[in-house]
């Protein structure tokens, strides 16, 4: 791994290559521009080294390493991690700022560091308070950090981590707060909640780490002026040592402006994505269509899905039409799929998400990576590190989480040199996303193409009832953790939602919703809810055929692969999932 080094980065090491990691201490007068990589690093190992020789450098507790490989049963490091360890840990203790997609080893690389430091302090336990501070865009990562944190400290049942995020009782997090609290994962607005309440300043008097995770998403959700009082918050970094550490996906600007409040001066940055992998919106052409309302984007979809069609056929050797629509959620998938299939003209619809059987989704994965000409339905479960060939054109229906799954979905298409196009729909409502989130990326407005209004409203009125309760409950979810964005109250949500549910799903009456799912929405007492007892709605979706009667092509072709498609089932927990898992949709 080694120490920082100051250079640019070797000339023969190429974009991609494999290679040991090199650092530079951030240079303010040359700024990182856009997402893509800067010219600081490439960081891909070929071959990790093993947590277990740390323990050989005696700069980990023994006892943190058998944990990580005897219970936790890791033995090598992942990319990130042996990039950047040695840096963070002890005695180096390096402000960092570390470019590392979700999903590949981040929250160890920044949780390793900041346990070791905390349990050298060896503090007594009356005058520890909370020494690693973690801040997270949303609830569910949050979740999945505390769960990270009680692992790696199993050996240590002194030491408590505790977690303050909203949708929860303040009182009782404050009450467990003062019975101690070692690590502590929080969401920027109920962090500064307990941050106010003058019960808590000695709490936070001793924090020798902040970590910012997904630093990129935290400034795309608008949390900037909350970390900036987050930061002024806590003791003077300078006077208390404080190490920072900053881990994103993406290094535009905004992230350079937060390392600045975080990191001090000199800070270390990190990379471990290869550019062509963050690039690929600077390389493929995009398209953004914006419908009036939610209501219309079903057939504006499928006028994009046509008119593409046509773009493909005319363009050079005339290939295939290969296309993957993504959904917000499992359950909007469905509806698009059923949509789809029930069109003549369209080629062979599947639809793939986390709710169906691992078996059905292989099938659904191999028939697809081998189709000539198909259109695939589908949630995040398939935007990253998925590869299937040939494929023209990626259509992204409604809102993504956020900037980088954006960008991971884009990338199902131009693989390996070839070519393929973007077609990003949108909502009125949803159009401060690719204004203010992808501000940085061109998008080429294209008017909607309406053409198919009569058709999709003929074939949602014709779909089961239980299915459009379905898809009008994880729209609600979904989109209830974009409230602030939108500038939404709980009360504009439900109307706009049923108003989708109606002119949209053709919903003859505002489908029911369970009184306890309402609940674990954060919508109880919210006017236009029709709210009923649990026992009067099904446990399980049953069946999501067309249930129109008339013949042609488009009805019975829907008819079979509908069935097909939902009889594997989409839990009746697709709405609790939706409120509470705001990092990782794929699963609704």
């Amino acid at each position: 791994m080694g120490k920082a080094v100051r250079g640019p980065r070797r000339p023969s090491q190429r974009p991609g290559q494999h290679g040991p990691p090199h650092q530079q201490p951030h240079v303010k007068d040359e700024p990182m521009t856009g997402t893509s990589t800067p010219p600081l690093t490439m960081a891909v190992p070929e071959d990790t080294p093993r947590f277990s020789d740390l323990t050989s450098k005696n700069i980990v507790h023994p006892t943190i390493i058998e944990t990580i490989t005897q219970d936790l049963g890791f033995d090598h490091m992942m990319p990130v991690q042996a990039a950047s360890l040695e840096e963070l840990l002890p005695p180096n203790r390096s402000d960092c700022l570390v470019q590392a997609k979700t999903g590949t080893g981040k929250t160890m690389a920044f949780l390793l560091p900041a346990i070791q430091n905390m349990l050298s302090q060896n503090r007594p336990k009356r005058d520890r308070g909370v020494s690693l501070l973690v801040v997270s865009p949303t609830r569910e990562l949050a979740m999945q950090i505390e769960r990270e944190a009680k692992k790696v400290l199993q050996r240590f049942t002194d030491y408590k981590v505790c977690i303050t995020i909203g949708g929860t009782n303040k009182s009782s997090e404050s009450s467990r707060l003062s019975r101690g609290c070692d690590v502590l994962i929080a969401t920027p607005g109920r962090l500064l909640d307990h941050m106010n309440d003058g019960t808590m300043e000695p709490l936070f008097r001793h924090v020798d780490t902040l970590v910012l995770d997904e630093a990129d998403r935290l400034l795309d959700m608008g949390f900037m002026p909350d970390l900036k009082r987050i930061v002024a918050g806590l003791p003077d970094k300078q006077q208390s040592n404080r190490q920072g550490m900053l881990f994103s996906a993406t290094v535009p600007p905004r992230v350079q402006e937060v390392a600045g409040v975080v990191l001090g001066p000199g800070y270390k940055f990190i990379s471990t994505i290869p550019e062509g992998e963050v690039n690929t919106h600077e390389r493929v052409p995009q398209v953004l269509i914006t419908a009036p309302s939610f209501s219309l984007t079903a057939a504006a979809m499928v006028g994009a899905i046509r008119d593409e069609m046509k773009v493909v056929a005319a363009s050079e050797g005339s290939p295939a039409f290969k296309a993957i629509v993504f959904a917000p959620t499992a359950a909007l998938a469905d509806f698009y799929g059923l949509i789809l299939s029930a069109l003549s003209d369209i080629p062979s619809v599947s639809v793939l998400h986390s709710r169906i059987s691992q078996s059905k989704r292989t099938k659904v994965t191999d028939e697809f990576r081998m189709a000539k000409a198909a259109v695939l339905c589908t949630t995040d479960v398939i935007a990253r590190g998925m590869d299937f060939p040939d494929v023209t054109s990626v259509f992204q229906v409604g809102l993504p989480a956020d900037k980088e799954t954006y960008i991971h979905r884009l990338g199902r298409t131009a693989r390996a040199g070839a070519g393929g196009r973007g077609i990003f729909i949108v909502a009125e409502a949803e159009s401060w996303f690719p204004k203010w989130t992808l501000k940085e990326i061109k998008l080429q407005p294209q008017e909607p193409n309406f053409s198919a209004t009569a058709e999709v409203t003929t074939i949602a009125a014709s779909m089961d009832e239980e299915l459009m309760a379905k898809t009008y409950k994880a729209w609600l979810g979904y989109y209830k953790s974009f409230l602030k964005p939108m500038k939404w109250s709980a009360e504009d949500l439900v109307k706009e939602g049923n108003t989708f549910a109606s002119e949209g799903l053709q919903a003859p009456e505002t489908p029911p919703i369970e009184k306890n799912i309402v609940g674990k929405m954060g919508l109880k007492g919210v006017r236009g809810l029709r709210v009923v007892p649990e026992e009067e709605v099904a446990g399980r979706l049953r069946t999501g055929t067309v249930k129109d009667k008339g013949k042609g092509k488009g009805k019975g072709k829907a008819k079979v692969k509908v069935r097909a498609v939902v009889r594997e089932g989409v839990d009746e927990d697709v709405v609790v999932r939706t409120t509470v898992d705001e990092a990782s949709n794929s699963s609704l």
